[in-house]
């Protein structure tokens, strides 16, 4: 027809009584360059053909079934399972490695530790298990095997396994000992250990079995000279801690001899504790002094009374007038001109006590009689305007 494209002419027709081999009909379609049967009804022709319908598997919910199915998946697999339990593709992938020589597997597994290596920290337990599983091959390459202990300490020496490290550092050397990188490597184990003699013997080993790789020897060589900076400060270290002793030591021998010299008597426990009396470049001893307050069950603790100063220049520091009264004392009592001091003295009788003139200087009221110091010297402070002051006398045996 004129008003047809040729390329789209389409004709359809039907024969009735004629179809397919199910009686279906045929639809018959023209096109360029001929007509050609097309079927449209399928579904008699698939009634003869089996149905097999697959159950799709469901993930599992919980992390451990999770693991569990993933490690029977090679690819995601975190290890290796036993083999009663493993699956399919894992019995084809021990089937090719029963057929791999022994060396060949070895260095796979070990190629495969060291990219675990390199992920970083969360996969090197990972790459420990393929380092076992490349000894357990045992593939009788010594050299092979020394560098699989020998990264196998690395991984130990990251993790502060240190008395591991150096185990599998002395196999590898074992096994093979050239081995430099297993040298470097116990002794940086050791001088993490604070071994540092050792460590030095292993840096000494290493430089010699580096031979002429520049490289091995010049990474060598600058951990000798890092651990050669350590021992000298170590060194210095110990000579200022050596003589701080000795000048401590010497210290205390001239206190002692000054505290004798003046005749004060007391027991060891005044030169020990954290509180001791000290020698200034005069020559006078400055005391930590402790204030009793019986009254009141309060303390006052001076840390520096230089011997020659009095106690009324001491307690001026203390108490009104020149100072703000204490919290406890409310009602004004303790004013330094109302102040009565006592020290405690050696006797037969129980609380015997002596007072201390407010213009003697501390260095005098050290030498009284009976006088025995146990530890920091130690004086009670009464004011005469308490009435506080006649308890005192009735307990104390007061001696002028």
């Amino acid at each position: 027809m004129e008003g047809q494209s040729k390329t789209e002419k389409k004709e359809q027709t039907t024969d009735e009584g004629k179809g397919g081999n199910d009686g279906a009909p045929i639809v018959k379609t023209e096109r360029k360059g001929g007509t050609q049967p097309r079927i449209t009804k399928i579904e008699p022709v698939l009634e003869g053909l089996p149905i097999t319908r697959r159950t799709p598997k469901v993930f599992p919910d919980d992390p451990e079934e999770i693991d569990k199915y993933l490690n029977q998946i090679p690819l995601f697999a975190k290890e290796r399972p036993p083999k009663e339990e493993q699956s399919e593709a894992w019995k084809i992938i021990e089937a090719i490695e029963d057929e791999t020589h022994p060396t060949k597997r070895a260095i796979a597994l070990k190629d495969n530790g060291n990219n675990c290596y390199k992920a970083g920290k969360k996969r090197w337990k990972d790459a420990l298990d393929f380092y076992e599983q490349a000894l357990d091959v045992k593939c009788g390459d010594d050299r092979l095997e020394s560098q699989v202990l020998s990264n196998r300490a690395l991984i130990h020496l990251k993790k502060g396994n240190y008395g591991t490290a150096i185990e599998d550092c002395k196999s590898a050397i074992a096994k093979h000992p050239w081995n430099s990188k297993a040298y470097c490597r116990a002794g940086q184990a050791s001088q993490s250990l604070g071994k540092m003699k050792e460590a030095m013997r292993w840096y000494e080993h290493a430089l010699k079995k580096a031979g002429d790789d520049f490289l091995k020897r010049n990474f060598v060589r600058n951990l000798i000279k890092k651990l050669d900076i350590i021992i000298e400060k170590e060194a210095e270290a110990k000579r200022e801690a050596k003589m701080k002793r000795a000048m401590k030591n010497k210290a205390h021998e001239m206190i002692r001899e000054a505290v004798k010299l003046r005749e004060i008597k007391c027991t060891r426990a005044t030169f020990s504790g954290e509180h001791q009396p000290k020698l200034d470049t005069k020559g006078g001893i400055h005391w930590p002094v402790l204030f009793m307050y019986p009254e009141f069950l309060q303390t006052d603790f001076v840390q520096d009374f230089h011997e020659l100063r009095t106690f009324k220049e001491q307690l001026a520091q203390m108490f009104p007038p020149k100072t703000p009264p204490a919290p406890w004392d409310q009602k004004m009592n303790y004013v330094l001109l109302e102040l009565d001091v006592y020290i405690e003295i050696k006797s037969s009788t129980p609380h015997t006590v002596r007072r201390v003139g407010m213009d003697e200087p501390l260095a005098e009221a050290l030498v009284m009689k009976d006088v025995v110091l146990e530890g920091v010297p130690t004086f009670m402070v009464v004011s005469r305007k308490s009435k506080y002051m006649e308890n005192f006398q009735g307990t104390h045996n007061v001696l002028k």
